[in-house]
């Protein structure tokens, strides 16, 4: 399995950051309202990234030699699932991000402003989602031996 970069996360970021404020600028134009983010998405995002930790604590003592009853196929399950939550984390964070840019030029609206507070902390959640991801990644790698010891890219879980 090829670990995630910070590069590779920054450019999803970056990417659905652009794309999501290009799209409600142009829905802006198209005389839009804004769209209410539900509070329950970073509830959602905080609730994964602390199942992504839990579970890759485990893994990690697994790796230590101190869980010796964790089966190696849960333990990659668990280092998937902190891929994808640093994954969503980062295209969560970027399109919540760039909805609030968008709506945040009308401030002074009432609706735009909560609308851009609510995908603010929306975007907070999807960065804690990808911070814990990433943690919870690096947790589950293992110092170990791998079958591809000429390959420096490969991680054995």
């Amino acid at each position: 399995m090829t670990p995630l970069t910070w590069r590779r996360l920054a450019l999803t970021w970056a990417t659905s950051l652009a794309l999501s404020w290009a799209g409600t600028r142009a829905w802006m134009g198209a005389g839009a309202s804004p769209t209410q983010v539900p509070w329950t998405v970073a509830a959602v995002c905080v609730g994964a990234a602390a199942m992504a930790l839990v579970w890759a604590w485990s893994v990690r003592q697994y790796v230590k030699g101190q869980r010796p009853g964790l089966s190696a196929l849960k333990a990659a399950r668990i280092a998937v699932f902190a891929q994808a939550c640093a994954l969503g984390g980062a295209v969560l964070s970027g399109l919540f991000g760039g909805y609030a840019l968008a709506w945040a030029v009308q401030w002074g609206h009432t609706p735009r402003r909560e609308a851009a507070i609510a995908a603010l902390v929306a975007a907070a959640g999807g960065l804690v989602l990808w911070a814990a991801g990433m943690l919870a990644e690096r947790w589950c790698r293992s110092d170990g031996d791998s079958d591809d010891d000429d390959d420096p890219q490969a991680e054995a879980v």
